[in-house]
């Protein structure tokens, strides 16, 4: 996770890569059960279509400010095959 943050933060630092355009990640932990991953996956599903923010914290507390994504354009499965099915199966009914 944290080499996936910073190649963000490298990527997004550099004006000659990818110009007006910033990448960022929502992080979610899958726990490696197939269950919880399903829980996670439809709230973020949800999120997206409702474009709420409330389930979102900052550590302090107080909720971010942020711009919701006009579009996810891809999503990194979990370190099992059985939750990254999971996940790809309730996904793929939002393309």
């Amino acid at each position: 996770m944290e080499a996936m943050l910073y190649a963000l933060d490298q990527i997004n630092s550099d004006p000659e890569l990818l110009p007006n355009i910033t990448l960022g990640a929502r992080i979610l932990d899958t726990c490696s059960r197939d269950t919880y991953a399903l829980e996670q996956s439809l709230t973020f599903v949800q999120a997206l279509i409702q474009k709420d923010t409330s389930d979102i914290r900052c550590s302090n507390g107080e909720q971010p400010i942020i711009r919701k994504p006009e579009r996810v354009v891809g999503v990194i499965g979990a370190s099992g095959s059985s939750v990254s099915i999971m996940v790809a199966n309730v996904l793929r009914l939002f393309e």
